[in-house]
């Protein structure tokens, strides 16, 4: 893509700050152009497959929430596409975020549904499991494409029941698997200004940087969280899992997982005076923004998304900040630093089984530009300093020139699993926010508040395989 024309910091900047997606959906412009990544050479078989380059055009609708600045990103890949493919028209069609999910499945149930369309990881589960959308294993087969050019974490999202119905991008991960703090603010409690690797060293770290008086918290320490995110985050820092590896069988209510609510409970009590001081305390909402304590120093430690680095260079460049990997366990002789891929977010796109088998294959060269080829799939996320699913593209020398901790993002990203979830996980998360919520306001103590959970979620998951048979 060596024609393409690149965007400015100030310009790229300007307009990303309209847009600051949910997840992991956000990063900053490279601080000067670039060159574009190197395309890989393509297989025999890839061109083999590649659609004549004569006959009708056909149209292929892309329905995307890319929006704001990256709209011309994507123009940029499609206008390269087009030179490719002349008989394939790409139509970007970003969508609103406004009853996006009702909005989609609309669409895919229609008589005539887009192309290709962009779902998270649960929706997609729940698409193929329905059979609203094809896999793509026998394309990316014929193609000869390598599958393991991906992290783990990411590709293994994407299947269900064995096939294969996308191809990541962006990453999945990145979301849970982070600590940051302000080095400024350790340095003057008298800290050393290093990431805690234990949630042993983080009760004590934010114990010293937490100040809260008759109103609430003045400074906090830390926010080990609310609701069932952070419970999953932490839950696999202690060697707890979601379900069984069958996903026959909860098991977020083992001794692991009351051991982690246990703590969370314990932290924000003892430290944080309660969660309705915490909540109080960020009454700035969850949507990015300079009035959040984190860009106010009064926030010394969180635990990120990709996106912050993003949100750092816009708000607070002079940020004195370092990067570590999130706080194990060190109780539990099983337990490690890891980061969880695809429990809430993680985006695919899919084919509509709706779609004519004549359009399919177009289609795929469309999700194979945008995930898999690395001088698209790979620019898309250099252009926003964010990290690419493709290992290979996150050792481009640029982002260790804009990201200094580059290399912990890496390890973050290596550290990561699949969670395993299926079809109806929203319904559970949406159970296990309830309970954490009652054992944060002492409703409910965690061993029973996720025992209640457990009863409800079982109940889904044998629901769920008893009409699969």
């Amino acid at each position: 893509m060596s024609n393409r024309r690149f965007l400015g910091r100030t310009t790229f900047l300007a307009a990303m700050a309209f847009v600051l997606l949910i997840g992991a959906l956000a990063g900053c412009a490279p601080a000067s152009p670039m060159p574009a990544a190197e395309p890989a050479a393509p297989a025999a078989a890839e061109e083999a497959a590649a659609p004549a380059a004569t006959g009708e055009t056909v149209t292929v609708r892309f329905w995307n929430h890319w929006l704001a600045a990256r709209v011309e990103l994507i123009d940029q890949i499609i206008a390269d596409f087009e030179q490719d493919f002349p008989n394939i028209d790409v139509e970007n069609l970003g969508q609103p975020w406004d009853r996006r999910e009702e909005n989609m499945f609309a669409a895919l149930a229609s008589n005539d549904p887009p192309e290709v369309v962009m779902a998270t990881r649960a929706e997609l589960l729940k698409l193929a499991n329905d059979g609203l959308i094809v896999p793509i294993t026998d394309m990316v087969e014929e193609q000869g494409l390598d599958l393991e050019k991906f992290y783990p974490a990411e590709i293994n999202n994407f299947y269900w029941e064995g096939e294969l119905y996308s191809m990541p991008m962006p990453t999945g991960g990145g979301i849970t698997g982070m600590i940051l703090i302000n080095k400024d603010m350790f340095e003057a409690a008298g800290l050393e200004p290093v990431p805690p690797q234990t949630w042993q060293e983080l009760w004590d770290v934010g114990k010293a940087l937490t100040v809260v008086d008759d109103k609430g918290i003045v400074q906090i320490g830390a926010n080990v969280g609310t609701s069932a995110t952070s419970f999953f985050g932490w839950l696999y820092t202690n060697n707890g899992q979601i379900y069984s590896d069958d996903l026959r069988s909860v098991a977020f209510n083992s001794p692991e997982g009351v051991e982690t609510l246990q703590w969370m409970v314990d932290y924000t009590n003892e430290i944080n005076g309660g969660v309705q001081d915490v909540l109080d305390f960020y009454v700035t909402g969850q949507e990015a923004n300079e009035a959040q304590p984190w860009y106010n120093d009064i926030e010394a430690m969180q635990f990120p998304n990709v996106s912050i680095f993003f949100h750092m260079q816009t708000f607070k460049p002079e940020l004195q900040w370092d990067l570590g990997q999130r706080p194990y366990n060190a109780n539990n002789p099983d337990a490690k630093s890891q980061g969880i891929s695809g429990e809430e977010f993680a985006w695919g796109y899919v084919i509509p089984s709706g779609v004519p088998e004549e359009k399919r294959e177009a289609a795929f060269e469309w999700i194979k530009k945008i995930t898999y080829e690395e001088d698209a799939a790979g620019w898309f996320m250099i252009q926003q300093s964010r990290p690419s699913p493709i290992r290979a593209v996150n050792e481009d020398p640029f982002y260790y020139e804009a990201n200094p901790a580059w290399d912990k993002v890496l390890a973050s990203l290596g550290n990561d699993v699949s969670v395993p979830i299926f079809p109806e996980h929203v319904r559970v998360r949406d159970i296990v926010n309830q309970a954490v919520e009652a054992a944060l306001f002492g409703d409910m103590t965690p061993e029973e508040a996720l025992n209640d959970a457990a009863e409800q979620a079982q109940a889904i998951l044998d629901e769920f395989w008893s009409a699969q048979e």
